[in-house]
């Protein structure tokens, strides 16, 4: 049975040719063959090994991609992406690493390996909160050996308490090890896919807010299916076909209240059988799976405006989260004038004023309310500069606000249509704890949903899955009881804005 080697992952992503990479070494090009098909090992010894992984890093360079430094650089965290002979050294002996063996189409079983919080019997079992941090650690330390390329699925049925207290603001133990291997694996090159059959309808926002650096990272997908209907089970499933399977379970405790989850449990398997076994499961939910999370990248902000548009119902309520105020809210003049100022290049400034006459269509066409941070406002008065971050995004480039254009910011949200018709709510986000740092929303009830971060990533995602959007708007709609009544009065804020505005 021939695997896909590292070798062979490395040179199909590189476009490089078996022909090309044998002349480079003065060898017979069915030498190279057998190296990609796992038939004969690469030589270290003798320089080929070495020989071969400088000519992969010239193509790399030439190409200018980033896929062989990005393995180099999961293997060794401290590479010296200038020394060319720390990556060759590197890659050489990842390259000649003995792979994981195959007899007759079988996986072999683990080598001596014994959980510290469990025991082996058919299977190894890992017991309690701390034996399924270590069959994870152990299951993904397992899939970062296997030659990069390979899908990992993850099938979330509440099998992993993920996080416990306030969500919203504390990141758990397990989440920040759990994002420390997908970050890896990503990074590697594996692909990931994750099917969410656990999302709380109600609270939805919760899951997202939780993960959304997990849902925008490169090879990452997002679908959702169904959940089984069994309040005494609830599972999490992490599979690579042909390779292994990790099921973490809890059970619902007959002793604590209902739907509350029992001590859990960890199981691991490398034999084809059970492997298979879960595999075909898998494929059998994919089927019955819906995508949740699509992502676009933040600077490719027609494309952005352009599913808006498309995605919204007319003559509908939507919401906006601490929108970017000066792409939405402030004169098409005034913006093209900053970014001008920003010596933002011709296409992009393009790109931002088409985006913002969208925007301003949208708004004629439906009802848009928005919540802003008037902290952001507030920031104008002791500061010399302002740094907008959104457009900065967007036009690749740093977008500056000197004094002057900030006060002429704050005079065209004065004078927006939003703002005259008090559609504009202006509050401190320092007491909305609900809310996180610098988190940007846009959702209608019965059709859309975007949230986005451009201060930590460089990815908007949307969703299109009702339960999700709606809870969404829910989550949108409660802030309104928490903000404090005196904001919603025109006259309140219009002392507030040109307070800030005559400061300036």
């Amino acid at each position: 049975m021939t695997t896909e080697s590292k070798l062979d992952y490395i040179m199909k992503s590189l476009g490089i040719l078996g022909t090309d990479a044998a002349a480079y070494l003065s060898i017979d090009a069915t030498t190279v063959s057998k190296w990609r098909n796992n038939q004969r090992r690469i030589p270290l010894k003798n320089g080929q090994a070495r020989r071969l992984s400088e000519y992969i890093l010239l193509k790399e360079k030439e190409q200018d991609s980033q896929i062989v430094f990005n393995i180099l650089k999961m293997l060794k965290s401290d590479i010296n992406p200038e020394s060319a002979e720390q990556q060759i050294e590197t890659l050489s002996h990842w390259l000649t690493e003995k792979n994981i063996k195959f007899s007759d189409g079988e996986n072999a079983p683990l080598t001596s390996f014994s959980p510290k919080n469990g025991y082996n019997a058919c299977v190894s079992i890992f017991l309690g909160e701390t034996g399924i941090d270590e069959a994870l650690e152990y299951y993904f330390e397992y899939a970062l050996r296997l030659s990069p390329g390979k899908t990992i699925f993850l099938v979330d049925n509440s099998g992993i308490n993920w996080s416990s207290g306030d969500e919203l603001t504390e990141k758990q133990l397990r989440i920040n090890a759990c994002m420390r291997f997908f970050r890896a694996v990503s990074q590697y090159g594996h692909r990931l896919i994750i099917i969410d059959c656990a999302t709380d309808i109600y609270r939805p926002y919760r899951a997202i807010f939780r993960w959304m650096e997990l849902y925008l990272l490169d090879g990452v997908e997002v679908w959702n299916c169904p959940p089984v209907k069994d309040d005494s089970y609830y599972y999490t499933d992490f599979v690579v076909e042909n390779e292994i399977a990790l099921q973490c379970i809890s059970i619902s405790n007959p002793n604590t209240r209902p739907n509350t989850s029992g001590k859990p449990h960890g199981m691991l398997f490398t034999n084809k059988e059970t492997v298979d076994f879960f595999s075909n499961t898998v494929q059998g939910i994919m089927k019955k799976a819906k995508r949740l999370i699509e992502s676009v990248p933040s600077k490719d902000v027609l494309t952005f405006s352009e599913i808006t548009r498309k995605s919204l119902k007319p003559n509908r309520n939507v919401y906006v989260l601490n929108p970017s105020i000066t792409l939405q809210l402030i004169d098409i003049d005034l913006l093209r004038e900053i970014l001008s100022v920003n010596d933002v290049r011709k296409d992009k400034i393009e790109e931002c004023i088409t985006a913002a006459k969208r925007i301003r269509r949208m708004q004629t066409t439906n009802q848009y309310s928005y919540v802003c941070n008037l902290d952001v406002l507030e920031s104008f008065t002791t500061v010399e500069y302002v740094d907008d971050s959104n457009l900065a995004e967007i036009c690749e480039a740093p977008i500056i606000l000197s004094k002057e254009f900030q006060q002429k910011v704050v005079e065209s949200v004065i004078n927006s249509d939003a703002y005259k018709s008090n559609r504009i709510i202006f509050t401190s986000f320092n007491y909305l704890s609900s809310v996180p740092d610098n988190l940007s929303i846009v959702v209608q009830e019965d059709s859309f949903l975007a949230a986005w971060n451009v201060k930590k990533h460089q990815k908007r995602l949307y969703c299109l899955s009702l339960d999700v959007i709606s809870g969404f708007y829910r989550y949108v709609d409660d802030l309104k009881t928490v903000i404090p009544k005196v904001c919603f009065g025109k006259e309140w804020k219009d002392t507030q804005l040109r307070r800030i505005r005559d400061t300036l």
